[in-house]
């Protein structure tokens, strides 16, 4: 026997009510409702210009402690590619935001993504990008970066000069 609630002179099934329910909850606990897009754009990170510049050039940087980086990947979303970043314990990603360049510039990518970078602890961190394609991108190229970042503490450098 099915349970029926009148509902403004329209009887509903509870069972199809309860159906439709747990069709909404899995679609939402699976993932395909998101609200973070895969980063977090914070554009307070960028108001303070940073100490170190690092781009798709760069190998190797130093880093002060407490300090930031502000690190530049060339980038055109339009053809079906992300970045996807990875950094050790000893950095901290602040910020992330994509910079498009001029559309009467002509240029091969269409713009660069960048993030603001800080370092929280002293030693040799790494700071890795993966320009990933999505299975329907026309573009499949892979393309991997990585940035060896060393953080040196101010307070043990001074002390290391003074004792020579």
């Amino acid at each position: 026997m099915f349970h029926q609630i009148q509902f403004r002179k329209k009887k509903i099934n509870l069972k199809i009510v309860f159906f439709i329910g747990i069709c909404i909850f899995f679609l939402i606990s699976s993932g395909c409702v998101q609200t973070n897009a895969g980063y977090t754009i914070r554009p307070e990170a960028f108001t303070n210009p940073p100490d170190i510049y690092a781009d798709e050039n760069s190998m190797q940087v130093t880093l002060p402690l407490n300090g930031t980086m502000l690190v530049s990947y060339p980038w055109t979303p339009e053809d079906g590619r992300y970045w996807r970043i990875s950094v050790t314990s000893g950095l901290f990603v602040t910020g992330d935001r994509y910079v498009p360049y001029p559309p009467d510039m002509p240029v091969a990518v269409s713009g660069t993504r960048q993030w603001m970078v800080k370092a929280i602890a002293p030693g040799d961190h790494m700071f890795m990008g993966n320009l990933r394609p999505r299975t329907t991108s026309w573009n499949q190229e892979i393309v991997q970066q990585r940035l060896n970042v060393i953080v040196v503490d101010d307070a043990d450098m001074s002390q290391s000069t003074e004792v020579l």
